[in-house]
């Protein structure tokens, strides 16, 4: 089970360094599950993302529900933010969330490559336009 955005700001931040927070977010991400490749289409595919990444929302009793893959393991460990941030969330907190606010208060802003930033913009974005 991911954790949810409080234990992964905890967790985060009792970790120094690039190396440190990548590896404990992919190894979060391990526990995703992969979305099977009928799911991988090009319907769900977010454009923008230099890897491929697949984003699927629906909505169960009021709640945000994301369903996330990728086929970088780096990207999928930076898609354990997107869940913790959003998932589970009501519609009308979504807009309100400050995605780029929480990674530069997790010290990772300055860490992503402006690919990676631009993937998770265009992942952020598809969210709130789906809400």
């Amino acid at each position: 089970m991911m954790p949810d955005r409080d234990t992964l700001t905890r967790q985060l931040k009792s970790t120094t360094g690039w190396e440190g927070k990548n590896r404990l977010l992919v190894q979060m991400a391990r526990e995703l599950p992969t979305l099977p490749a009928s799911l991988r289409t090009e319907s769900h595919r977010v454009q923008g993302c230099e890897s491929q990444v697949w984003l699927i929302t629906h909505w169960q009793d009021q709640l945000l529900r994301l369903q996330l893959d990728s086929d970088s393991r780096v990207i999928k460990g930076l898609l354990v933010l997107v869940l913790a941030a959003y998932d589970g969330q009501p519609r009308a907190a979504v807009a309100g969330i400050d995605f780029n606010g929480w990674l530069a208060e997790l010290g990772l802003a300055r860490f992503l490559s402006s690919s990676r930033a631009n993937g998770l913009a265009a992942i952020v974005q598809r969210i709130r336009d789906e809400a």
